[in-house]
């Protein structure tokens, strides 16, 4: 018989169809940027480059300055 139940089959097929989906639309974006840089390259001379990839420092910069944006202070329970 079936180890696993219908249902958990299906979620895992649908979990395992999106990942390839996202995979597919990351390679498809950084093949895009990879064309845009080249484009500016080409005719900007280079002068958009950290404009389409960013450094990675700037990115985890931006990250962490969206995570403490989300942070609540204080408490969340009402003490009795």
């Amino acid at each position: 018989m079936l180890s696993h139940t219908p249902e958990w089959i299906k979620r895992k097929y649908e979990q395992a169809v999106e990942e390839k989906y996202n995979d597919s639309r990351t390679r498809t974006f950084e093949n895009f940027r990879g064309l845009m840089l080249l484009a500016d390259t080409l005719f900007n001379k280079g002068e958009g480059a950290k404009e389409i990839a960013p450094s990675f420092e700037e990115i985890t910069k931006e990250k962490a300055e969206s995570a403490q944006e989300e942070f609540v202070g204080g408490s969340w329970w009402k003490p009795e």
